[in-house]
């Protein structure tokens, strides 16, 4: 019974939190963002409870007690929920802490973007990220292979490249085509529009889409529609609410006939998807049974029943190492996620989560908990505060705008992670997608001021 207590009380106050973070900020990522961490770090621990108490609950997650350990209702799992709810509600402390309350940006005319070099560079990134992985594609065909199994199975050291190109491919188009809808009465950014972009946009969206379903790639989706939603959300001044829950609705089956494809053989996909796509209509069962709930919430039982040692600051050993690139460097010290997989006992050869608070505790102990839930904190305050910062020039404040929406959109793969992640959330999250965006709105090129008006939205002043 202590079990569903802890879990009901904690989540009361995170929800009593975050609502006060929003009516404090009014910003929509920092729902998203607690709701991303309520998922991955509590939200698998009700079913585990009820199921471990003789109830049942149908959801399969027995695999992973398999291939990692079997969860007990014991002391330690008691002390990993503990931990969890700490952690989840440290951060939203922490940010109620150091967030601002929201401020209009008064900086002047809006940014002007213009789509054509977003679409340049995210095509060239897809058939670049394409040609990485050409030849495994092919081989998984040949063999008769699942093309996720096996292109994860078959890493290399341009793997890493490929993923970044597919988020190159997906995360500054959508932001772009957010921009785009917004339309002219956008806030901080508005469009150079032409009669190609919106057709454009839809065809390189659709064809990532396909090469991240044959590839199984849930990741980069999750980020673009995060990241393309909260766009719109925050730079619309009248959302269109229909409009974002008929693209929310499409991109969460998208990611649950990807989960629900991925085991394919490569060979036999397309007979698949012609005689199984009917089955595809589970999205509420895929949201709650997905082992996207589970895989991390094992992690820190997991530690704390093997009694695995900390070891004292490696995660920023490997993270100073990892700034040479492994194409460098094969044998670089691997993150902490290795010494938690073989700590445990895991199947080696296979990927499982790590949470972000358990790789904290293996660098720092319970203390480390802690002080990941305070700059995790800080980071993210420091994300939605940039806008306050006077004086900035056109870079820090193209990262000013996006830097909240950003930061929700990574914030998933950052949840399994341990402070490594970090790394991923400034070169991936933050530094491409804003590098791509800046390349594609420099101020220098605008020939007239802009000026507002209250019926038509941004003009140019000769046209008032």
């Amino acid at each position: 019974m202590e079990y569903f207590a802890l879990l009901a009380i904690a989540t009361l106050v995170i929800v009593v939190l975050a609502a006060a973070l929003y009516r404090k900020r009014g910003d929509a990522g920092t729902l998203v963002g607690i709701a991303a961490l309520y998922y991955w770090s509590l939200f698998g621990a009700w079913y585990i409870v009820i199921d471990k108490t003789g109830g049942f609950s149908g959801k399969n997650y027995g695999y992973l007690e398999n291939k990692l350990f079997p969860i007990a209702l014991d002391r330690d799992y008691l002390v990993a929920l503990s931990l969890y709810a700490a952690f989840v509600i440290l951060v939203e402390v922490t940010l109620l802490l150091a967030v601002a309350p929201v401020k209009q940006d008064r900086s002047g005319a809006p940014l002007l973007l213009r789509h054509g070099p977003i679409l340049l560079i995210g095509l060239s990134a897809g058939v670049a990220s394409f040609l990485l992985v050409a030849d495994k594609l092919n081989a998984a065909y040949t063999l008769n292979a699942s093309a996720y199994i096996y292109t994860r199975s078959q890493t290399d050291e341009w793997f890493t490249l490929h993923q970044v190109l597919n988020r190159v491919a997906l995360l500054p188009p959508a932001i772009g085509l957010a921009v785009l809808a917004a339309g002219k009465r956008s806030r901080g950014v508005v469009s150079v529009r032409r009669r190609y972009t919106l057709p454009c946009y839809l065809a390189l969206l659709a064809g990532m889409l396909a090469f991240t379903f044959v590839l199984g790639n849930k990741n980069e989706v999750l980020a673009a529609l995060v990241a393309g939603v909260l766009a719109y959300l925050g730079l619309a001044r009248k959302p269109n609410w229909i409009r974002v829950g008929l693209v929310v609705a499409g991109g969460l089956w998208v990611l649950y006939a990807i989960d629900f494809f991925r085991a394919v053989p490569l060979a036999g996909l397309e007979q698949a998807v012609g005689g199984r796509a009917q089955q595809a209509t589970g999205l509420a069962k895929f949201l709650t049974s997905s082992n996207e709930a589970y895989g991390a919430h094992f992690s820190l039982y997991g530690v704390l029943a093997a009694r695995v040692e900390p070891r004292f600051g490696y995660s920023l050993y490997s993270l100073a190492c990892s700034v040479i690139p492994r194409v460098l460097w094969p044998d670089r010290p691997p993150d902490i996620y290795l010494y938690y997989s073989e700590s445990v006992g895991a199947i080696q050869d296979q990927g499982y989560s790590l949470h972000h608070a358990t790789g904290w505790y293996l660098n720092f102990g319970y203390a480390g908990v802690a002080l990941g839930a305070v700059v995790m904190g800080l980071v993210w305050a420091y994300c939605l505060n940039a806008h306050r910062r006077a004086g900035a020039g056109h870079l820090f404040r193209l990262f000013a705008i996006t830097a909240p929406w950003l930061f929700a959109a990574c914030l998933p793969p950052l949840i399994r992670a341990g402070p490594e992640g970090y790394k991923g959330f400034l070169i991936e999250g933050v530094m491409i997608p804003v590098g791509v965006l800046a390349f594609a709105c420099r101020p220098k090129k605008i020939r007239a001021p802009l000026a507002w008006h209250p019926e038509r939205g941004w003009i140019w002043k000769a046209a008032r």
